[in-house]
């Protein structure tokens, strides 16, 4: 599919500009399990070359993509070089194989637990290493006034684009396998950001298909929603299976994203979610090479705000 082709679809599926634009107009990309390792790199910029078309679509239709988000697994392993390679395709900058955007990262279970292998013989030393990245990362984050607040013992950390209020989990909800538990910051969270009524996005790595129980238990599923259901919650989004597909749970569509290169189920993927004043649209953007063309494939939600 060429790149006008893709306009296309992409004008077709995050529906079209009308002549009185809405009041809340948000655009936002949500990748996940890139597992960046050591060079040589393929398909960790398929996706950005394929991102940073479609930004350059929306724009010639007077929209924009607001910002790219990483639903965790950031790196498969410590090697030389791989946390360069990482912030080269992931950390806003130039060129079409660096995002042009602001990058919203999370930690997933390759992150914080790496396997011990003779290319990462000390796990406790990348787990080091990620954590300081990502407190780096957040206080410069918070002066640039691009999220609003973090913990500073689970790292999640939230932001507003327009009205919508964004929160990232990391590897989940309730985790303290790291950090002391962050349902504690979560609660606050909300209620200082999210109690006017306005969407709330929540992001994290875990799933909630049948086996992610063993890596994230019922009672935790259940808080986080006892949180999340208090509030405006119009999409949840996560990582961790390397497969896209949507999930119930509480009466919520939970999406979750597929990995980053191509394996059994084809070519790597990700999410585009759109919200506007009165309707939420999350399509699948797959690459098809290493040039930025794509196409939109399966699953797709589409649905009125405040209504499943």
């Amino acid at each position: 599919m060429n790149k006008i082709g893709l306009i296309l679809c992409i004008a077709i599926s995050l529906t079209a500009c009308t002549k009185q634009k809405a009041q809340r107009d948000v655009t936002v990309a949500i990748v996940a399990d890139t597992h960046f390792d050591k060079l040589p790199e393929t398909d960790q910029y398929y996706h950005i070359r394929t991102i940073n078309y479609l930004n350059d679509s929306l724009v010639t239709k007077g929209r924009k993509l607001d910002a790219i988000i990483v639903a965790g697994d950031l790196i498969d392993k410590l090697a030389d070089g791989v946390m360069d390679l990482f912030k080269q395709r992931y950390e806003k900058g130039l060129g079409d194989k660096r995002p042009h955007v602001d990058v919203y990262p999370g930690f997933g279970n390759h992150d914080l637990d790496p396997i011990q292998l003779e290319m990462n013989p000390d796990p406790s030393f990348q787990k080091k290493v990620l954590l300081a990245y990502m407190d780096s990362l957040l206080v410069t984050m918070k002066e640039q006034k691009k999220i609003l607040d973090f913990d500073p013992s689970s790292r999640a950390y939230s932001w507003n684009i327009q009205d919508v209020h964004f929160i990232q989990g990391h590897r989940a909800a309730g985790d303290t396998s790291y950090c002391k538990s962050n349902f504690d910051w979560i609660k606050k969270d909300l209620a200082r950001y999210a109690s006017q009524g306005n969407p709330v996005v929540y992001i994290q790595h875990y799933a909630f298909d049948e086996e992610s129980l063993q890596e994230w238990p019922e009672s935790d599923r259940k808080q986080l929603f006892n949180l999340l259901d208090q509030y405006n919650l119009q999409a949840v989004f996560v990582g961790h299976t390397h497969q896209p597909s949507l999930q119930k749970y509480a009466g919520h569509t939970i999406y979750q994203i597929n990995n980053a290169w191509r394996d059994n189920d084809g070519n790597g993927s990700f999410a585009v979610l759109h919200i506007t004043d009165d309707s939420l649209q999350v399509s699948t953007c797959q690459w098809t090479d290493d040039q930025g063309h794509a196409v939109w494939v399966s699953p797709s939600i589409t649905k009125k705000l405040n209504k499943e």
